[in-house]
């Protein structure tokens, strides 16, 4: 285990490594050569090492396969528990009756029956019927006895039966941990690749037009992401009383590479006369304004509904919204914890499946209390304008286009609740000037019973207004009216609008 986590935090090291290329990096340099390094002056960099971190994935693997090896949950008693019910019942009822050898040795198949029988009903309501009671009455000349020790070892049978799920639940959602942190091992290194040669093209003409403005290129590394997009991480330095921004800097990196680039949202706003690294991404087509609404409970002075907005820097714009069960400081505890483990794995690059899968698992492993929370994903991908939508327990999303208004509903269960993460996945395209409406279920509930859905896509198609948040507010004063100014529930919306530049 100790040369297992040591391996983990050497595969943190290097995929920073791979995030922020630092400019005093010594080793091979690949392709380009020693020789080219020495002549041109630029600092020398490892390659990424695909199979190292090949090797960390599988011994995850490995890992979370002994926890899937484990013994599974059991619903009802097992033979086992059954004979030693049956073996207790015997010790503390028929030890001293006098009939005790005649019933376990010459009825002994009579007498198990008789037992089966009792335990059946037991299972079914928690109590024995009238018959089994009579034919007990028949076989047994203590048979109130009888029945108080039988339910007495039942309700102990049935304590250590739940003891022991509850521990192979908490079992199973840390291996099921260990196993999505190696799929994002093995995903990394399968899509950590390079381009020395497109580096080399730019390097030079780069150079040359930095050199302009009194700006070092230090070092330029070049990354291919998802769908053929790059990110470019580059060294810089200014001369003496030189500051030259960001965004000038990709002005002149976008002619280099015949492609419109930005500063990524984590990169440094100037360079300076130190030594820093700065990230540029491809611009996005389209630009999203995002707002929110909310009213907390009436009586209440905190709300159980929490939200965040991430912007990642692969032009994915991600609207998260949680929903504690009930109201109050706990239920804000609940959402707020889901919340801030949320924007956790996805700023660190878990695909959104699988953050709510590690989500519910963490809850399990903690939740004594049984608290749960709904989770309510929507990520906009701003180049083309994709939207993928996850919901474990959440209320229905509404996406408007134009007059027209669709309800994506879902019927999964809040985290938290099953062993097996339950969520409903979507896949949307929207259109230049789409509205993203999302929402807790006290928003729905405050609308009359009949219909909400289709009243609240009504409400909607009569809100006008080109800002998020005006958006946003417009539409909570309509529901907070029509249940007369008195929130029963804590009232959360999200709204985005999305548009093309």
């Amino acid at each position: 285990m100790g040369e297992l986590l040591a391996a983990v935090r050497h595969a943190g090291d290097f995929l920073l490594m791979g995030k922020y290329v630092q400019k005093d990096y010594t080793g091979a340099a690949g392709s380009h050569g020693a020789e080219e390094n020495r002549k041109t002056g630029r600092i020398p960099y490892p390659l990424p090492e695909q199979e190292q971190l090949d090797r960390y994935a599988e011994a995850f693997f490995g890992l979370a396969k002994l926890f899937q090896d484990m013994p599974c949950q059991k619903e009802r008693l097992g033979d086992g528990d059954l004979e030693g019910m049956f073996a207790e019942v015997q010790r503390q009822a028929c030890s001293g009756c006098g009939r005790a050898q005649s019933c376990w040795d010459t009825s002994y198949f009579q007498s198990c029956r008789m037992m089966y029988e009792l335990l059946t009903d037991l299972e079914y309501d928690g109590s024995f019927s009238a018959e089994v009671q009579k034919r007990l009455q028949g076989q047994c000349e203590n048979p109130e006895l009888i029945e108080r020790v039988m339910q007495e070892c039942y309700r102990e049978a049935r304590q250590t039966l739940m003891w022991n799920n509850r521990m192979m639940e908490q079992r199973m959602a840390a291996g099921e941990q260990i196993f999505q942190t190696a799929r994002l091992l093995k995903k990394t290194a399968s899509g950590f690749s390079a381009a020395p040669e497109q580096e080399q093209r730019i390097w030079k003409r780069l150079k040359r037009e930095l050199r302009f403005f009194g700006i070092e290129l230090g070092n330029i590394r070049i990354f291919n992401c998802e769908e053929e997009r790059v990110e470019i991480y580059l060294t810089l330095r200014a001369g003496k009383r030189t500051y030259v921004s960001a965004k000038s800097i990709a002005e002149i990196l976008s002619e280099c590479c015949q492609e419109k680039m930005r500063p990524a949202w984590n990169c440094l706003a100037v360079v300076t006369g130190e030594p820093s690294n700065f990230h540029f991404v491809p611009d996005t087509k389209y630009q999203i304004c995002c707002g929110i609404s909310r009213i907390t409970k009436s009586g209440e002075l905190v709300s159980g509904d929490n939200y965040a907005f991430l912007q990642k820097d692969t032009g994915k714009v991600v609207m998260s919204l949680a929903d504690g069960m009930g109201s109050g400081v706990e239920a804000c505890r609940e959402s707020e914890r889901v919340i801030e483990l949320l924007e956790q794995f996805l700023e660190a690059g878990f695909p959104q499946e699988t953050a709510v899968r590690m989500i519910n698992s963490c809850m399990l492993l903690q939740n004594r209390q049984q608290m749960f929370s709904t989770i309510d994903l929507c990520m906009i991908d701003l180049y083309n304008a994709n939207c993928d939508l996850i919901k474990s327990g959440a209320a229905s999303t509404f996406i408007r286009r134009g007059n027209q208004i669709e309800i994506i509903r879902s019927s999964a269960f809040p985290a938290g609740i099953m062993q097996q993460s339950d969520y409903e996945s979507m896949h949307r395209r929207l259109t230049p000037g789409s509205t993203v409406v999302m929402m807790t279920d006290g928003v729905l509930e405050a609308l009359p019973p009949e219909g909400r859905e289709r009243r609240m896509a009504e409400l909607i198609g009569k809100t006008a207004s080109r800002n998020a948040r005006e958006y946003a507010q417009r539409l909570m004063e309509r529901v907070y009216v029509m249940q007369k100014l008195q929130a029963r529930d804590d009232m959360t919306i999200l709204v985005g609008n999305i548009w093309e530049k």
